[in-house]
């Protein structure tokens, strides 16, 4: 990969994707931060992905209403963009057609031309040559159960992946309304891990899938540990998956999309929870919460964040995410337009940007 690099090392850059359009916030001390859009005005961009294994190429999800759903990529921070010699594109015979691309998720350090993208109808999308052609992985898209598989409201979407960086054969991914999965075989087969979560809106309560998580992520230094925000509630995993313990505890709701951690301090997870009906802050407080021991214990972080009668925000799954300083950055995206970072681990906010379209997905990466 190659382009044109207009940030110094050491630089947060933070991508916003939103309704319209890919917007790029910058700052060298994460206190004062300036905002360009990268290119792509108008575009609906459900999520964007830095790559810096080899070189800085950005990745971008560019979902549209009337002109279908692109994988698109640029090397030179949005100034032009490029499209795969081979897309993701369903065979004819699959009879399956591209709703969205959900995410794209690059691979492990040691596989630098290996991205890998979710999509509705829920598939998992390779590509081992830096996104330039792309393959459906066959072992779940021909999945036994299938064909029994439900959309949550919005869509059969596959929306997280995390391939685990100790294990070059084991993966999770996250499904709307499936639940989480896992391959301990590197994709040829997949199994269900959705023990003791709940589906509260089926009859069946504990069922082997159908479980509408929301977001799940990887603890950094222990593989086999593993947290999900979930349609029915907050949950850890310390053994991959195999069962789930739940955190809720003193959390206000069990509803909500994003959660995010703490790479230096891994028992430090960050949460927003939502009134399920109007899916917005639950009262008049705008409140990220964090827990410091793994979820025993929630603290609502305030400091800075709006409070009053009229404020209604809420956070989609991937409008939450930290950064890799220490302390760590915390970023919130609204589905408003506004976006809040803390320098100190949630202790302390500020607005960084306002009047945003609504925000979609929100990325942060330290520039190397």
């Amino acid at each position: 990969m190659s382009g044109q690099y207009p940030y110094q090392s050491g630089t947060v850059l933070v991508l916003v994707g939103t309704k319209r359009g890919l917007f790029l916030l910058h700052s060298r001390d994460r206190e004062t931060w300036s905002v360009e859009e990268a290119g792509l005005p108008g575009h609906s961009i459900y999520y964007a992905a830095l790559d810096q294994r080899d070189g800085r190429r950005l990745f971008v999800a560019d979902n549209g209403v009337f002109f279908g759903s692109f994988l698109r990529y640029s090397d030179d921070f949005g100034q032009s963009w490029h499209e795969p010699e081979q897309g993701i594109e369903f065979p004819e015979s699959s009879g399956l057609k591209l709703s969205n691309i959900w995410v794209i998720e690059p691979g492990r350090l040691d596989e630098p031309g290996t991205v890998y993208a979710g999509v509705d109808p829920a598939s998992l999308w390779v590509s081992t040559d830096g996104g330039v052609t792309w393959n459906l992985n066959a072992g779940l898209a021909n999945h036994p159960t299938r064909e029994q598989w439900q959309p949550g409201a919005g869509g059969l979407c596959l929306h997280t992946i995390i391939p685990d960086p100790s294990n070059a054969s084991r993966m999770w991914i996250g499904i709307s309304a499936v639940g989480c999965m896992r391959t301990d075989d590197a994709g040829h087969s997949w199994v269900f891990a959705n023990k003791n979560t709940r589906a509260g809106f089926l009859p069946t309560t504990y069922p082997e899938f159908g479980q509408c998580i929301h977001r799940l992520v990887q603890h950094p230094s222990r593989p086999d540990v593993l947290y999900q925000q979930n349609h029915c509630g907050i949950y850890k995993t310390t053994n991959a998956g195999e069962d789930w313990i739940d955190i809720q505890q003193n959390l206000p709701s069990e509803f909500g999309f994003p959660i995010a951690l703490d790479t230096h301090q891994p028992d430090t997870v960050f949460v927003v929870v939502e009134d399920p009906e109007g899916r917005n802050n639950v009262g008049k407080q705008f409140v990220i919460y964090r827990t410091e021991n793994g979820g025993e214990e929630w603290q609502p972080l305030t400091k800075g964040l709006p409070e009053g009668p009229g404020v209604r925000l809420g956070v989609l799954r991937h409008a939450m995410c930290t950064d890799t300083n220490d302390p760590c950055g915390v970023y919130v995206g609204t589905n408003t337009g506004q976006l809040f970072a803390s320098h100190d681990r949630g202790d302390s906010w500020q607005l960084i940007a306002d009047f945003l379209p609504p925000i979609y997905s929100v990325t942060a990466a330290v520039l190397v």
